[in-house]
């Protein structure tokens, strides 16, 4: 949704890009070399970037709430990637400049999914009965396991409890006690609760009245496992994404450091 602050914002940035634009279109013209140009542009905006971590630092200092420096953040990494769009060469040649421009663009795209995750991963996370911190789960799972286990055997000593336990054994058992696979992590949808709780809503033909009520405690585990699973895919991707977008960053500072330093020799022994 474009909030008229969004489109401040996003006007602030394309202007800033229009600019930018406008200045290398005169260097090339008056100079010849637009690269050195956008090089310092580009510097100057990566090294923008870097203003969130420190403010994130300075708790104790009056600099604003840091949601305002976030949302300084992606608009400057708009920026900055427009910007590293029009300063390298096409193609890109050289082993360095290849790795230079891959981890730029890791970090980019690292970024932008960290900016949609961290939208919408709290309303995702509000919408369920409780809010467990990722800490936390682990220990709930294994106390919800043991639970449903105690239910499972406790229901044998009913008339067709049998036929409950049995399909604990082969099919809830293993949805207790391990963990869901990579692919759930990166995209974790509810197939495998509703399919589980159809399974057990189909059993109630065989059960009698008492095993039925079983069932029941049985299908509010399967879906409180379920939560649990989604609460710690969520946050277990966010906090996978961020770490991979903060190692990627600061090797981006190291591979630039290199390129400037490079260029600046490069630059000296022509003259």
């Amino acid at each position: 949704m474009l909030t008229r602050r969004r489109i401040r914002s996003l006007s602030i940035t394309l202007v800033a890009v229009a600019v930018t634009a406008s200045g290398l279109d005169w260097t090339s013209r008056q100079l010849g070399d637009e690269s050195t140009f956008s090089g310092i542009v580009l510097l100057l905006s990566t090294a923008s970037l870097y203003l969130l971590t420190i403010r994130k630092k300075w708790v104790n200092r009056k600099l604003g709430p840091v949601s305002a420096w976030l949302q300084m953040h992606v608009y400057a990494g708009i920026f900055t990637s427009v910007v590293f769009l029009m300063h390298i060469g096409w193609p890109i040649r050289g082993p360095f400049e290849l790795c230079l421009a891959g981890c730029f663009c890791f970090v980019a795209l690292s970024g932008i999914v960290l900016a949609v995750m961290s939208r919408l991963t709290p309303g995702r996370l509000a919408a369920l009965k409780t809010d467990n911190s990722l800490e936390r789960i682990p220990a709930l799972q294994v106390a919800l396991a043991e639970d449903a286990h105690r239910l499972a055997i406790g229901s044998t000593r009913q008339g067709e409890g049998a036929t409950l336990s049995e399909y604990y054994q082969r099919r809830l058992l293993p949805f207790f006690q391990s963990q869901r696979s990579w692919g759930y992590l990166l995209l974790p949808t509810g197939n495998k609760r509703r399919r589980l709780l159809r399974e057990l809503e189909e059993l109630d033909r065989y059960l009698s009245t008492n095993t039925v009520d079983y069932r029941r405690q049985l299908s509010s585990m399967v879906q409180s496992k379920d939560d649990l699973d989604y609460q710690s895919a969520l946050q277990y991707r966010l906090r996978v994404f961020f770490a991979a977008h903060f190692a990627l960053t600061w090797t981006l500072v190291i591979l630039v450091a290199v390129h400037v330093t490079l260029v600046v020799r490069f630059s000296g022994a022509l003259l």
